[in-house]
C-alpha cells in the first residue's frame, strides 16, 4: 500500500502531524532527527507489528515496509519544501533589510555602543544607513564592547555581597 491509496481519515492525519512537526523548524535542521522525532511520537511497535497512532482517539492502523518507506517520502518532499522556502524567506530578509532605512532604536543603540567603545561622539557618523548595514555595525561595536570587558574582567578585584549592603 502506498501513501496515496490510504483512506481520506488517515492520510489527513499524517499530513496534518507533519504539517505540526515541520512548523517549527529552522534551516539548520536535518531531515533525519525531525523524521525520527515526528516518528518515535506517530508510531508505535504492537506485537512485532508497526502502527500508526492518532494520540488523541487512540485510533490505530498497521503499517507495512512499503507504506513506511512511502511516508518517509513524503515526509521528506514536505522537509525539502519547507527548508527551502525558509532559505528564500531570509533571502527576501536581507534584500528588504538592504534598502530599509535603519530605525530611530538602532540608530541611539549603535551611538551609545559607539561612545562606549571610543569614549567620544564627535566620530559616530549617522549617515543614512540601512538596516542590514546598521545590524553589522551593530554586531561589530558588540564584539569590540564584549573584548574590552573580558580585557577589564582580567583587571577586576573580587567583590563581596557585603559591599553592596553599606
Amino acid at each position: 500500500m502506498l501513501y496515496v491509496d490510504l483512506e481520506q481519515t488517515w492520510k489527513l492525519s499524517i499530513s496534518g502531524s507533519m504539517t505540526t512537526s515541520l512548523k517549527g523548524i529552522s534551516e539548520d535542521e536535518v531531515l533525519h532527527s525531525v523524521f525520527d522525532y515526528w516518528f518515535k511520537d506517530k508510531f508505535e511497535e504492537v506485537e512485532g507489528k508497526l502502527q500508526y497512532v492518532k494520540r488523541i482517539t487512540n485510533e490505530r492502523f498497521d503499517v507495512d515496509d512499503e507504506l513506511l518507506d512511502d511516508i518517509k517520502k513524503v515526509f521528506e518532499e514536505r522537509f525539502v519544501k519547507k527548508i527551502e522556502k525558509l532559505k528564500g524567506n531570509a533571502v527576501e530578509r536581507v534584500k528588504k533589510q538592504k534598502t530599509e532605512p535603519a530605525t530611530d532604536k538602532q540608530l541611539k543603540y549603535a551611538k551609545k555602543l559607539y561612545i562606549k567603545v571610543y569614549e567620544e561622539e564627535k566620530g559616530f557618523d549617522d549617515k543614512d544607513y540601512s538596516k542590514y548595514e546598521m545590524i553589522l555595525i551593530i554586531e561589530d561595536l558588540v564584539k569590540r564592547v564584549g573584548k574590552m570587558q573580558e580585557e577589564d574582567r582580567g583587571e577586576s578585584s573580587v567583590l563581596e555581597l557585603s559591599d553592596f549592603r553599606k
